[in-house]
């Protein structure tokens, strides 16, 4: 079955699923939402094909009677209050919907993201002890961050700060021009970090 799960908090919705060529089907795929990657039966990627089906599919299993459009490569749900961030990785798709800016991030568990450390971390980041891991949750967790503003002058290595308390952690946003924090849940499947944050608090300062 390629939805593999739904989880719901009190105002968003995570929905992950597996896609693969056996399920693809091109008409479906043109009537579902098609102003979400409206020419995708030019893509040269078949596997690029199968997974905008995917998303399309999983979309319709979170939520009811809505179109997911797409806006200079973002998606967006027309006409809603709802917002929405959207993650792939290999045949893996995984969706947030929530009431609040947003982002989503899934990576498998064993990348190793050491050579690019010094485009996103920082002296305020919690100390991640060299362990791998954590540094890698660190790069997702600034990926949701950067995902939720939706806005390309962030930057991760001087704009994005993740904390951690014992197994919690908290990011944040300190703009020139805006600031923000979020709750991170960090969880795990199969051989994946999924990552996505729970709320979106405007910070006044």
């Amino acid at each position: 079955m390629p939805l593999q799960k739904i989880s719901k908090g009190t105002n968003y919705k995570v929905g992950i699923w597996e896609f693969n060529q056996d399920e693809f089907n091109q008409n479906h795929c043109n009537i579902i939402h098609p102003n979400y990657h409206k020419d995708f039966i030019d893509y040269k990627n078949e596997s690029r094909k199968w997974q905008i089906y995917g998303i399309k599919l999983l979309f319709n299993e979170l939520i009811d009677n809505e179109i997911l459009i797409l806006k200079n490569g973002i998606p967006y749900i027309e006409k809603s209050n709802k917002e929405i961030s959207i993650t792939h990785t290999k045949n893996i798709i995984a969706i947030i919907i929530a009431d609040f800016p947003c982002g989503i991030d899934i990576e498998q568990n064993n990348r190793n993201t050491l050579k690019i450390k010094h485009k996103f971390k920082n002296k305020e980041d919690f100390n991640d002890r060299n362990d791998l891991k954590e540094l890698l949750k660190t790069w997702c967790i600034k990926e949701v961050l950067y995902k939720s503003k939706k806005d390309n002058s962030v930057l991760f290595n001087s704009h994005l700060i993740v904390k951690k308390k014992s197994d919690v952690y908290k990011g944040f946003c300190r703009h020139p021009n805006f600031s923000f924090s979020s709750n991170i849940k960090v969880t795990n499947f199969r051989n994946y970090f999924l990552v996505y944050n729970t709320n979106f608090t405007i910070n006044h300062d």
